[in-house]
């Protein structure tokens, strides 16, 4: 949980953490193999969160407990080839879609960017990272009224989330009938009460559930809706999402090491 009483800057990295971090972000010492050995070797120099300011804006970050906070900590630029690529299809004024935002990395990254005119829309249904989600934006001056406390889906629903390996980073969505814990809605549906009626760029990361949320959609919705860009979790060419994405057009840019992104013909 977020401590409020806490100010960002309260929890910045003690004098070896400090000393740690300067020898971990040297690379190669920052790959994602080490991460879990290096959590552990700077959760013992100061158990709990940590404040860290990166080239994308301002993170309280709790690594223990999710791949991407010990991410944002131990690599200044995490993820920074899929960031670039999408602010270039981001003008002043636009709307960036964060579908499974975690902890806030695109969202905080993008809002910053497109500050103060833009929109960022953030679609995360894991309780605990909503709130760090929410103290993230609001540690960068970023409103937090974008922010959908809920999972994208195929149809409205309730459902639930398997975590694995205790990561919450890697958090699988599941209907629930029997009630669940967040409630599931049509993407369509979300950017209805947002009054957003175009996406410049999407990221989604949401662990198996990306043809429950984007199918609705590309179905649906016009094509002057549709996002210009798309930072996508690899899925594998021959998924069923990718073919989805290649028949309205989207070409594969490039790939980087864990995303595949997409330009809008």
């Amino acid at each position: 949980m977020v401590d409020p009483s806490h100010a960002f800057g309260a929890l910045t990295p003690n004098l070896a953490q400090r000393f740690a971090l300067a020898v971990i972000r040297i690379p190669p010492f920052y790959r994602g193999s080490l991460r879990p050995f290096w959590v552990k070797v700077l959760n013992g120099l100061r158990a709990g969160p940590v404040d860290v300011r990166s080239v994308f804006g301002a993170f309280r970050v709790y690594p223990t407990t999710n791949l991407v906070d010990s991410a944002i900590l131990i690599h200044p630029r995490y993820n920074q080839e899929e960031i670039e690529f999408l602010k270039a299809g981001l003008p002043a004024g636009s709307t960036f879609v964060d579908i499974g935002a975690n902890v806030g990395l695109y969202s905080v990254a993008l809002g910053n960017h497109l500050k103060p005119a833009g929109r960022v829309i953030s679609i995360e249904p894991n309780p605990i990272c909503v709130e760090r989600l929410r103290a993230n934006l609001g540690f960068n001056g970023l409103p937090t009224d974008g922010v959908f406390p809920v999972a994208a889906g195929d149809s409205p629903g309730r459902g639930h989330l398997i975590v694995d390996h205790d990561d919450l980073a890697i958090a699988r969505t599941v209907r629930d009938a029997t009630g669940g814990d967040f409630e599931i809605r049509t993407l369509i549906d979300i950017l209805d009460q947002a009054g957003v009626d175009a996406i410049a760029a999407l990221k989604i990361d949401v662990e198996g559930f990306e043809m429950a949320a984007l199918g609705p959609f590309f179905r649906s919705a016009p094509r002057v809706r549709w996002p210009r860009r798309i930072c996508i979790e690899h899925l594998g060419e021959k998924s069923d999402v990718m073919a989805m994405l290649a028949e309205a057009g989207y070409r594969l840019a490039r790939n980087t090491r864990n995303n595949a992104l997409l330009i809008l013909n």
